[in-house]
């Protein structure tokens, strides 16, 4: 069975892994509005049984929206 990337969630150390980035730049990025926005799990705002993930398929969107390489101006 193929699980398709766009059911796929992403614990905030997986996402830093693939992108090699620290726990604080993807919560900047996401406060800054340039990174998609986890989906919190859990009961109430704040609580300690709450959980942040993110859509595989909207960092894989995000990743290839990304300017490559040098552009001519």
């Amino acid at each position: 069975m193929t699980i398709r990337s766009e059911y796929i969630l992403m614990r905030i150390g997986e996402v830093c892994d693939w992108l090699n980035v620290s726990k604080s730049t993807i919560y900047k990025w996401v406060k800054d509005g340039t990174f998609p926005s986890p989906i919190i799990l859990g009961d109430d705002v704040g609580a300690k049984n709450q959980a942040s993930r993110w859509v595989k398929s909207e960092i894989e969107e995000w990743l290839n929206d990304r300017p490559r390489g040098k552009h001519d101006q």
